[in-house]
């Protein structure tokens, strides 16, 4: 299956099929061969909590206090329980992060599906009431507010209803067609199987339709589904629609066709142009003229280096649309670059709703990186971070491997990888890093790399720093074209499990992150795994202090270095040049020169051998 250029509106919404924890192999991973093209209606934004906007309250409920609700199921159908309490986290197999909300510390409410562990196949039902009416007389454009944290599994709905009378509650399915209901309101429309939001959301309903101007006013949170992993609710308010409020939704900033949004890209993968877009709405009440979409490019020091515009003119209430648009961009000097993207209108050129009308994307420009994710470099408020490992599969403990897809544009040497994980991963699980041509992966050929590391065996002080590197032997030289970045771990049966960092900040495209477990295929799990490629020729191999005893400065050298051994055993030492071919020999015992003038510039590996090890040394040569 070959990748092709996707319109970067599709992009926005594809999302690569993202898990943190997976059920079992018997669970529906997503084979790369049968994906299913996503909805392109989002609806609700899916923005940081801080992004959202609404003025006072005209009710609001924290979930502190359990007897303002009413829980329930739907008769014939799985007792699983709404919970509101202090301190809840999910208890299943699977458990997903607890909400961060604002007010968790005195209370949420949750559905912990996995917890129930149904496998009756028979849809739970489930739905916790308001046990009071509101009374929204006077108000007849109003918005339900909650912040929220969920991740789907497969075929389960999420949904808001609401009631003037407390006695017309649909009995709903995650097959349910709520087009006729205008008291029905999708709380993820259209979210991909597997995918997760940011924890938390502010999730924002208008719900006038159904609630504006109403005397009596019921709120029902409505899960439908079949072992699921669970939805959090806190902090629920109603508010009045604002007259005039611009959003802007989401945003990509794209450096290649494919469509991926690199967190980290050297100078001479970037290209001439950026492919840049986002989803901007109306959620006010009344029509919008003049609105207008602005994205400036920033540089380090704020300086405006590329932009783009779009008018879209007059959008009605509840109107969205998208920006598309392909930008010339000047070379670009390493650093964090900003892609500020800010909807306005004729009637909101500011004022208390404008945060929402703001939506950042970052990118660096690194000449020893290049990454899927962007983890450490988004804005404040914009990060989601999830994992997968050893751990995160059944039968995935020994042997799981994780890919990131890399568009390689120019020739490249890489010299190996790095590799964001867990501090909850363990000390002792062995990694092996990868590359692959496209090819080889999305036809389940993993076992046959390009090139591959030596075996590393997971330190404490890798864990601490979260970080890791595998070398390789050589620089590995990459021809332009679609290759994959990989990490194969070995976890001794959940002894030493390891995770590596999931990057769900920006959407990706279905294939840009993948995983393999053991005797199966290759799937689409993930979104933009932490393995970044690098090109610093100065990491190093292995450490000949910790194996042998032995020292080789300077490291960069200019044709001389120095051979140092804590004692009088012969060494066998090799000097392997760039290809792999050997350009000389020494034995040394003690302490010696390896001269290495004459030879040309470039990265050279140093074997070092005795009669009980070996170990290598990359050193570069000026």
């Amino acid at each position: 299956m070959k990748r092709s250029y996707a319109s970067i509106l599709a992009i926005l919404f594809a999302g690569g099929t993202v898990l943190a924890q997976s059920k079992a192999l018997n669970g529906p991973h997503i084979p790369i061969q049968n994906r299913v093209a996503p909805s392109l209606d989002r609806g609700i934004p899916e923005a940081p909590a801080e992004r959202g906007g609404g003025g006072g309250a005209l009710w609001s409920d924290d979930l502190s206090d359990p007897s303002t609700w009413v829980t329930g199921n739907f008769p014939n159908t799985p007792p699983v329980p709404w919970q509101i309490g202090v301190g809840l986290q999910c208890t299943g197999d699977y458990p997903i992060a607890t909400i961060q909300s604002t007010t968790y510390d005195n209370g949420c409410a949750m559905i912990d599906s996995d917890a129930f562990n149904n496998n009756s196949g028979i849809a739970e039902s489930s739905h916790m009431t308001t046990a009071a009416p509101i009374d929204l007389s006077g108000y007849p454009y109003v918005v339900l507010e909650f912040e929220s944290f969920y991740r789907k599994w497969t075929n389960e709905e999420c949904y808001v209803v609401i009631s003037t009378n407390n006695t017309d509650w649909p009995a709903l399915t995650p097959q349910t067609d709520i087009s006729g209901m205008p008291n029905v309101f999708h709380v993820w429309p259209g979210m991909e199987v597997q995918a997760p939001v940011n924890n938390p959301t502010k999730v924002r309903i208008n719900i006038s339709q159904a609630a504006g101007g109403q005397s009596q006013v019921w709120v029902r949170f409505h899960w439908t589904g079949v072992w699921g992993y669970a939805w959090f609710v806190d902090d629920v308010a109603i508010v009045e629609q604002p007259e005039n409020d611009v959003v802007m939704n989401s945003a990509l900033v794209s450096q290649v066709a494919t469509g991926e949004q690199y967190g980290r890209i050297p100078a001479n993968q970037l290209g001439t142009t950026l492919q840049v877009g986002g989803e901007y709405m109306n959620f006010g009440y009344a029509q919008q003229t003049g609105v207008t979409v602005n994205m400036q490019l920033l540089d380090p020091q704020s300086n405006v280096v590329a932009s783009a515009n779009v008018n879209a003119g007059t959008m009605a209430s509840g109107q969205t649309a998208l920006m598309d648009q392909s930008v010339n961009i000047p070379t670009l000097a390493p650093g964090l670059y900003s892609a500020v993207f800010t909807v306005t209108s004729d009637q909101e050129q500011s004022g208390v709703n404008f945060a929402n009308n703001v939506y950042i994307r970052t990118m660096e420009v690194n000449p020893l990186r290049f990454s899927l994710d962007g983890l450490g470099n988004h804005p404040p408020g914009y990060e989601s971070v999830g994992s997968l490992g050893t751990n995160s599969f059944t039968d995935g403990s020994d042997g799981f491997m994780m890919f990131a897809y890399y568009d390689v544009r120019t020739p490249m040497y890489v010299t190996g990888l790095e590799v964001a994980i867990t501090t909850t991963s363990v000390p002792g699980a062995l990694l092996y890093g990868t590359l692959h041509h496209e090819d080889n992966i999305l036809n389940d050929q993993v076992t046959s790399p390009i090139d591959e590391t030596v075996g590393y065996d997971l330190t404490a002080g890798d864990v601490t720093n979260g970080i890791l590197t595998l070398a390789f032997d050589f620089p590995v030289l990459l021809q332009p074209g679609p290759y994959y970045a990989g990490v194969e771990m070995y976890s001794n049966g959940n002894v030493s499990d390891v995770r590596i960092l999931n990057d769900l900040t920006a959407t990706q495209p279905a294939l840009s992150s993948l995983i393999y477990i053991p005797n199966d295929q290759v799937y689409t799990n993930g979104n933009a795994a932490a393995i970044r490629l690098v090109t610093d020729p100065t990491i190093s191999v292995a450490e000949l202090d910790a194996t042998l005893g032995v020292s080789l400065f300077p490291n960069p050298t200019n044709g001389i270095l120095n051979f140092r051994s804590d004692g009088t055993e012969n060494h066998l030492v090799e000097v392997l040049d760039p290809t792999g071919r050997l350009v000389r020999t020494e034995r040394i015992a003690g302490s010696g020169i390896i001269d290495l003038a004459g030879h040309a510039s470039g990265v050279y590996l140093v074997r070092v051998s005795t009669l009980s090890a070996t170990a290598t040394q990359r050193i570069t040569l000026h």
